[in-house]
């Protein structure tokens, strides 16, 4: 829980709720193609680059995106970690041709994880400020 004697600067909070709307259309987009394509796609999955070791990374990403509502840097973290491990495999998989498709792909979970590990410092360099 936050001191209520600390406030935040509105550039922190603007960049923490706008790291918390892309979390959410992050989610509702991977959800969505999870729904339509799941049963197609979870069938074949095999333990090659691009299979059970893709699904992971992009488990850790989002539940890192989650956890960074409460847990900013933690969550930042795992979704910066879990980002770079999707882009790190789609380039394996498919070869190095693909790493702006993989940066692509994995760029809103990288961006949203690095504005939550943002605010953290922010944060932090707000109460040692004030302190």
């Amino acid at each position: 829980m936050k001191d209520a004697s600390i406030s935040e600067d509105s550039g922190t909070v603007i960049i923490r709720w706008f790291a918390r709307l892309l979390a959410l259309g992050v989610t509702a987009l991977l959800v969505y193609a999870a729904s339509e394509f799941g049963s197609s796609i979870f069938s074949a999955l095999d333990w090659g680059p691009q299979g059970w070791p893709l699904l992971i990374g992009l488990i850790v990403a989002v539940a890192g995106l989650w956890l960074a509502w409460r847990w900013e840097r933690v969550g930042g973290l795992m979704a910066v970690a879990g980002g770079t491990g999707v882009m790190i495999l789609v380039c394996v998989g498919s070869g190095a041709d693909m790493l702006l498709c993989a940066l692509l792909f994995a760029l809103p979970i990288l961006v949203t994880g690095s504005l939550y590990l943002a605010c953290c410092w922010r944060s932090r360099a707000e109460a040692a400020y004030q302190s």
